[in-house]
């Protein structure tokens, strides 16, 4: 094996090794709190109830913008948990074919694309999310698609892509402002357009066409001027220590990199950066800065990194960005392999879902599981109502949540956790090892 082949080996092999492991990953229980919470308990509802909205605290995102859970129905339907994971799954791997096209675009070099991708997908957050039912992979999936067409001047495409983006997440919308920016403002329309839906459904349900935006619901809100600019300030070190998921030890080099390719004549070459940038301090612009926020904009300070130094004459720099990637690559694959080991035991058949979900029910606060499948087993066609219990997915049966109803009149069961028997009009008929409670309501 020639040098070049084998440095284009070790850049790869992380790459490739991330690349089966997230795919294994797809086939074992979600475990993410936000998927658990809402982004799969959401298309299992409507399967259940054909109820798209929920009032009340606990499923407020249910007049979000709602486009990947809408298509996590029927591959609930049809596949169960696995479905939605591989749609994650299919996402994070088709960005990085948008890296690859993007950066080979600039007749780039086999390594320099490699890196381009490794910078991307061998990050902490990025394999995760690839094994998970959340949904930033998918939106980032179609702003790296929005960035492919733009660059070749198809901006009735772009503009689409950022629709659909902005049908997946809200925050999608300052996305449209950073690309309205950068190429223009004629692909406001149609990615409007394609977005409307959400919009609608969202003004029916709430009377706010973009809630919970301005209803004082969401957590995550815009820092003063003051945190945004120390956020901003220190964007490099936001970005590399794990503030909220950890990307990898390159994430702030990539931004800083990207801000000296900014002065680029080239224009694409500062369109890719400029795009980078400008999303990374939107991002920053959030109180606290979110990772999961900022993985839309990781590909094109990727792109911006490989192509910034690749046009350097220094040569050293580019055999620097080869053996810092090589490093990173592997230390990120490193600690997935670590993080693999729990799902082994599942992977190879010894244990079920139900026992590797009760093993690990300290790292799922606020998660209905069925340990002992009573709830299972209670007779079809019961009105349950559930109290207390936060991520609901795992519920075997139909339900409603004291957070849409007014009361438990009418119902026969309650599920609930923590509740004193006395305070609840009827008999307590089971209680599992995670101290889950069933009542038997009087009528």
């Amino acid at each position: 094996m020639g040098k070049r082949k084998l440095v284009i080996f070790l850049v790869l092999f992380p790459t490739v090794v991330l690349v089966l492991l997230n795919f294994l990953l797809v086939f074992t229980p979600e475990m993410g709190f936000d998927a658990l919470w809402y982004h799969l308990t959401l298309p299992k509802l409507w399967l259940l109830k054909h109820q798209w909205y929920f009032p009340g605290g606990l499923l407020y995102y249910s007049s979000m913008p709602r486009l990947a859970e809408t298509v996590f129905i029927p591959l609930i339907q049809l596949f169960g948990t696995a479905g939605p994971k591989m749609a994650q799954y299919l996402a994070g791997v088709g960005t990085g074919i948008y890296i690859w096209k993007i950066i080979g675009q600039f007749k780039l070099s086999t390594l320099m694309k490699a890196i381009g991708i490794s910078l991307f997908y061998c990050t902490w957050l990025v394999s995760w999310q690839s094994g998970s039912a959340y949904i930033d992979l998918i939106r980032t999936f179609f702003e790296a698609g929005a960035l492919y067409f733009l660059l070749n001047g198809q901006w009735k495409s772009g503009g689409v892509f950022l629709g659909l983006a902005i049908g997946t997440k809200w925050f999608a919308l300052g996305s449209l402002a950073i690309y309205s920016l950068i190429f223009g403002s004629h692909i406001i329309f149609p990615a409007l357009l394609m977005s409307l839906p959400w919009f609608i459904i969202a003004y029916h349900s709430t009377g706010n066409p973009i809630y919970p935006i301005f209803s004082g619901v969401v957590e995550n809100s815009f820092a003063g001027i003051g945190g945004s600019l120390k956020h901003i300030f220190l964007a490099p070190y936001y970005l590399t220590k794990p503030f909220d998921d950890f990307i990898s030890p390159m994430a702030g080099m990539l931004f800083i990199i990207s801000l000296f390719v900014l002065r680029s004549k080239n224009k694409s070459l500062h369109q890719i950066a400029l795009v980078g940038v400008l999303g990374t301090i939107l991002t920053m612009s959030i109180d606290p800065p979110s990772s999961r926020y900022f993985l839309p904009y990781l590909p094109a300070l990727a792109i911006g990194t490989v192509l910034g130094v690749n046009s350097l004459k220094y040569l050293w720099m580019k055999r620097v960005l080869v053996v810092v990637t090589i490093l990173s690559g592997f230390f990120v694959l490193s600690l997935r392999l670590i993080a693999m080991a729990k799902y082994v035991p599942f992977l190879t058949g010894k244990v079920d879902t139900n026992t590797f979900l009760v093993t690990y029910a300290d790292r799922l606060p606020g998660t209905f599981i069925d340990s002992d499948t009573f709830v299972a087993g209670l007779p079809e066609g019961s009105k349950i109502l559930v109290d207390k219990l936060h991520n609901l997915y795992y519920f075997p049966k139909d339900f409603d949540h004291t957070s849409w109803v007014p009361n438990d009149s009418g119902y026969d069961y309650l599920v609930t956790v923590g509740e004193n028997p006395r305070n609840v009009e009827g008999e307590l008929i089971n209680e599992n090892k995670l101290g889950i409670q069933v009542f038997k309501l009087d009528k």
